[in-house]
């Protein structure tokens, strides 16, 4: 009794890790495909926009000094006539010929917490990028995996659908020999070769639906999975949670597309705060210097000249603009959060949804198991009734076309059952690779 034991725990053992090395090909076709993927590196090279904007807002914060340089003729010009040492001369206050060069910095001294704002913002929507590549590449890992699984199972279908192939050859073979006999006709014979082209033609369609997702995969990753996925692979998928309440927390926290909804959120918060702070003043230093002309009493003359000051620029009247973009964004906010809450209606049902199939899809591999078992000795006995001459060939072409119906409505369960724990795992944010 206990040699059975121990035969039964190292079968379930044995089988356990034949699956776990028939998947092993699934994680490294995921990796594959995000290091290959252009869109990808797209992002990743967009990403680094952010950092160049920061250091643009950061110059707001540093002196910004600028060079100029200026000719002008001005005609006419103010001129009196006064006395000089008693004599009347003509006095000239301005050159016809005005000349000025010169050098001028201004520096922001205190903006009340405007830049810190801007800087703020920025910060988020690089935040919100990043968030947008995760979800990119949490995308692209579990579009890699339907095609995966979509491979094992065109497998699988066609293995079913070649050995229909080979229950069709057998039944030609005793159909064959009864019209030898005399216990058949030419008739049952031709039914048999339109059931076996019938076979083939859904071998091949089956086949080209396989060399499809393919051509998917491959440029998925930017090379050939033929060899990388076994005959063998299992449809096996367990890394989800097993009850919808668990799932959809796992989701409110983990779900990648309302995670970049809550950014949005943060980054319209925050250009609400900026256009509030537009009626803030802002207190700037100014210096200058230069050269000119145009200085009495030698007008000629160019003479150095320099400026140092402090401005104070409050706004008083902008047309109520600041007011007006504020609630732009207020609103913006608003719709951001009912769009989150939209997509948290749209997890839950989904997932509800999911968890359905998968039970339903449960409960239909019961009764196909069932019926594989009851088609078998259905068709056993078609067979013998034929050999023996109690029975048509068309009995046996309705028990052979039971059997393989019932086959493929198994795999079919099965395949509906993990796609379905996929979507599970997708929504939830799982990363399995």
């Amino acid at each position: 009794m206990k040699i059975n034991k121990i035969l039964v725990l190292f079968g379930l053992f044995s089988s356990q890790l034949t699956i776990a090395q028939n998947n092993e090909a699934l994680p490294q076709l995921i990796k594959q495909a995000l290091e290959y993927s252009p869109r990808i590196k797209e992002q990743q090279q967009l990403l680094g926009v952010g950092d160049y904007r920061i250091k643009v807002q950061e110059t707001g914060l540093k002196p910004q000094v600028s060079g100029e340089v200026s000719y002008s003729r001005v005609d006419p010009i103010a001129k009196a006539t006064l006395p000089v040492n008693g004599e009347p001369r003509e006095i000239q206050f301005q050159p016809h010929n005005n000349y000025n060069a010169g050098v001028g910095a201004s520096y922001v001294i205190y903006d009340w917490g405007r830049f810190k704002a801007g800087v703020q913002k920025t910060l988020l929507e690089i935040q919100q990028q990043k968030g947008g590549i995760e979800a990119l590449k949490h995308m692209l890992a579990y579009q890699v995996a339907q095609l995966y699984y979509g491979i094992i199972y065109l497998q699988k279908a066609i293995v079913v659908q070649e050995d229909q192939l080979k229950l069709i050859q057998e039944n030609g073979k005793i159909i064959s020999d009864r019209i030898k006999s005399g216990d058949a006709l030419d008739y049952d014979a031709v039914q048999v070769q339109v059931r076996y082209k019938n076979a083939e033609i859904r071998i091949v369609d089956l086949q080209g639906q396989l060399e499809k997702q393919y051509i998917f995969l491959n440029s998925l990753i930017g090379s050939d999975a033929r060899k990388l996925i076994s005959i063998n692979s299992e449809l096996q998928f367990n890394n989800t949670k097993t009850d919808f309440q668990s799932a959809y927390n796992e989701a409110i926290t983990n779900n990648y597309d309302l995670g970049l909804l809550k950014s949005k959120e943060e980054v319209l918060a925050q250009e609400i705060k900026i256009s509030s702070m537009s009626s803030l003043p802002q207190l700037a230093a100014n210096a200058a210097l230069g050269i000119r002309n145009g200085y009495l009493p030698n007008i000629a003359t160019l003479r150095p000249n320099s400026l140092l000051g402090v401005k104070l620029t409050i706004p008083i009247y902008t047309g109520k603009r600041g007011f007006y973009n504020t609630q732009i964004a207020k609103i913006n906010l608003d719709a951001a959060k009912q769009s989150t809450e939209y997509q948290k209606t749209q997890i839950s049902r989904d997932i509800e949804n999911a968890f359905n199939e998968i039970k339903v899809a449960n409960q239909k591999k019961e009764l196909a198991a069932q019926n594989i078992f009851q088609a078998e000795y259905t068709l056993k006995l078609a067979k013998i009734r034929l050999t023996n001459g109690v029975s048509t060939p068309v009995e046996i072409q309705a028990a052979e076309t039971g059997l393989e119906d019932a086959k493929f409505s198994l795999l079919q369960y099965d395949y509906q059952a993990l796609l379905a724990k996929l979507e599970i795992g997708r929504l939830s944010g799982l990363k399995f690779w």
